[in-house]
Protein backbone atom coordinates (compact mmCIF):
# COMPACT_ATOMS: atom_id res chain seq x y z
CA UNK A 1 0.00 0.00 0.00
CA UNK A 2 1.48 3.62 -0.97
CA UNK A 3 1.39 6.31 1.32
CA UNK A 4 -0.98 8.18 -0.76
CA UNK A 5 -3.62 5.34 -1.06
CA UNK A 6 -3.04 4.90 3.21
CA UNK A 7 -3.62 8.95 3.19
CA UNK A 8 -7.34 8.56 1.42
CA UNK A 9 -7.89 5.91 3.47
CA UNK A 10 -7.59 7.72 6.95
CA UNK A 11 -9.25 11.16 5.55
CA UNK A 12 -12.24 9.55 4.31
CA UNK A 13 -12.52 7.33 8.04
CA UNK A 14 -11.60 10.65 9.74
CA UNK A 15 -14.55 12.13 7.62
CA UNK A 16 -17.12 9.72 8.16
CA UNK A 17 -16.39 9.84 12.15
CA UNK A 18 -16.24 13.45 11.95
CA UNK A 19 -20.37 13.36 9.98
CA UNK A 20 -21.23 10.58 12.48
CA UNK A 21 -21.01 12.76 15.28
CA UNK A 22 -22.44 15.51 13.16
CA UNK A 23 -25.55 13.49 12.73
CA UNK A 24 -25.64 12.27 16.27
CA UNK A 25 -26.44 15.37 17.83
CA UNK A 26 -29.10 15.87 15.58
CA UNK A 27 -30.81 12.55 16.54
CA UNK A 28 -34.48 12.87 17.56
CA UNK A 29 -35.44 10.58 20.55
CA UNK A 30 -39.21 9.84 20.23
CA UNK A 31 -39.32 10.98 23.91
CA UNK A 32 -38.45 14.68 22.93
CA UNK A 33 -41.02 14.85 20.85
CA UNK A 34 -44.24 13.46 22.60
CA UNK A 35 -45.99 16.98 23.76
CA UNK A 36 -47.75 20.35 22.79
CA UNK A 37 -45.29 22.39 20.45
CA UNK A 38 -45.78 26.24 19.87
CA UNK A 39 -45.40 26.75 15.92
CA UNK A 40 -44.33 30.53 15.58
CA UNK A 41 -46.21 31.25 12.20
CA UNK A 42 -45.63 35.07 11.43
CA UNK A 43 -49.16 37.32 11.02
CA UNK A 44 -51.52 34.82 12.36
CA UNK A 45 -53.85 36.05 14.61
CA UNK A 46 -54.01 32.59 16.34
CA UNK A 47 -51.90 30.34 18.37
CA UNK A 48 -51.18 27.35 16.34
CA UNK A 49 -49.83 24.22 17.95
CA UNK A 50 -48.88 20.38 16.99
CA UNK A 51 -49.35 17.93 19.49
CA UNK A 52 -48.17 14.27 19.97
CA UNK A 53 -49.22 11.91 21.95
CA UNK A 54 -47.36 8.55 22.89
CA UNK A 55 -49.70 6.43 21.43
CA UNK A 56 -48.11 7.80 18.02
CA UNK A 57 -50.95 9.90 17.31
CA UNK A 58 -51.33 13.51 17.10
CA UNK A 59 -53.02 16.70 16.77
CA UNK A 60 -52.24 19.93 14.24
CA UNK A 61 -54.18 23.07 15.26
CA UNK A 62 -56.39 21.11 16.84
CA UNK A 63 -57.67 18.63 13.81
CA UNK A 64 -56.05 15.44 14.15
CA UNK A 65 -53.09 13.82 12.38
CA UNK A 66 -53.93 11.22 10.32
CA UNK A 67 -50.90 9.52 10.35
CA UNK A 68 -47.27 9.51 11.46
CA UNK A 69 -44.83 7.95 9.63
CA UNK A 70 -41.82 6.04 10.39
CA UNK A 71 -38.91 8.20 10.29
CA UNK A 72 -36.93 8.36 7.02
CA UNK A 73 -34.07 9.72 8.36
CA UNK A 74 -33.23 10.07 12.41
CA UNK A 75 -33.35 13.75 12.25
CA UNK A 76 -37.07 14.05 11.00
CA UNK A 77 -40.18 12.56 11.46
CA UNK A 78 -43.23 13.06 9.19
CA UNK A 79 -46.83 13.14 9.68
CA UNK A 80 -49.54 13.92 7.41
CA UNK A 81 -52.40 16.34 8.14
CA UNK A 82 -56.33 15.86 8.14
CA UNK A 83 -56.14 17.00 4.20
CA UNK A 84 -52.93 14.43 4.02
CA UNK A 85 -50.37 16.91 3.19
CA UNK A 86 -46.91 16.14 5.35
CA UNK A 87 -45.66 17.88 8.12
CA UNK A 88 -42.17 16.91 8.61
CA UNK A 89 -40.91 18.18 12.40
CA UNK A 90 -37.22 18.51 12.27
CA UNK A 91 -34.31 18.99 14.45
CA UNK A 92 -31.71 20.86 12.95
CA UNK A 93 -27.96 21.59 13.82
CA UNK A 94 -28.62 24.27 16.50
CA UNK A 95 -30.47 21.73 18.37
CA UNK A 96 -33.75 23.87 17.34
CA UNK A 97 -36.70 22.21 15.76
CA UNK A 98 -38.72 23.44 12.82
CA UNK A 99 -41.76 22.27 10.87
CA UNK A 100 -42.35 21.81 7.52
CA UNK A 101 -46.14 22.20 6.39
CA UNK A 102 -46.11 21.11 2.73
CA UNK A 103 -49.23 22.57 2.10
CA UNK A 104 -47.79 26.46 2.67
CA UNK A 105 -44.46 25.25 1.87
CA UNK A 106 -42.99 26.73 4.49
CA UNK A 107 -40.97 25.78 7.22
CA UNK A 108 -41.85 27.05 11.05
CA UNK A 109 -39.87 27.38 13.72
CA UNK A 110 -41.33 25.40 16.47
CA UNK A 111 -40.88 25.14 20.48
CA UNK A 112 -41.86 22.80 22.79
CA UNK A 113 -44.58 24.19 25.40
CA UNK A 114 -42.90 22.90 28.90
CA UNK A 115 -45.53 22.57 31.62
CA UNK A 116 -44.74 23.93 35.03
Amino acid sequence: MNLSSLFRKLKKFSQSKKNLSHTSRNLICENELIGKWSVNVPKSLKDISLEIFSEGTGKYNTKPLKSILPQRSPNQLIMKDHFGYSLILEKKENEKYYLFDELDGITYPIEKIIKN
